[in-house]
């Protein structure tokens, strides 16, 4: 298996692992926007990890400047820039489920979630 396989299939099980049970763990938070009679699917989902994991390698890894603290960082920008248009969007189609709080929540979520994992799949095969 080559480095770039391994490197995607590391990033993808930290991702799942991590958001899984940041998602768990902080379901009261997302309570009131969730309707508890939808069931998730389950492919989409895997579908929006596998994006990120793609925006990684594309936008971040990929980059000539590359190194340890770097990875964290780009991945961070990328993590804001896909979280924050998916909570500006909700925010703007739902405002009288989707809050502020959950808004800015969950987009630094994605910022920190986003960066660790750049910085994962960077560090580990470094």
């Amino acid at each position: 298996m080559t480095k770039f396989i391994k490197q995607n299939i590391l990033g993808l099980a930290f991702i799942l692992a991590v958001d899984n049970t940041y998602l768990y763990l902080n379901k009261n938070f997302y309570k009131p926007i969730i309707d508890s009679n939808e069931q998730m699917n389950v492919t989409f989902a895997i579908l929006s990890w596998i994006v990120i994991i793609v925006g990684i390698n594309l936008l971040v890894l990929s980059r000539p400047d590359i190194d340890s603290k770097n990875s964290f960082i780009y991945g961070a920008y990328l993590g804001f820039s896909m979280y924050a248009l998916w909570n500006c969007t909700n925010y703007a189609l739902y405002p009288s489920k989707w809050t502020t709080t959950v808004a800015l929540g969950d987009t630094l979520w994605g910022s920190l979630v986003t960066g660790t994992t750049a910085y994962v799949m960077f560090n580990y095969f470094s």
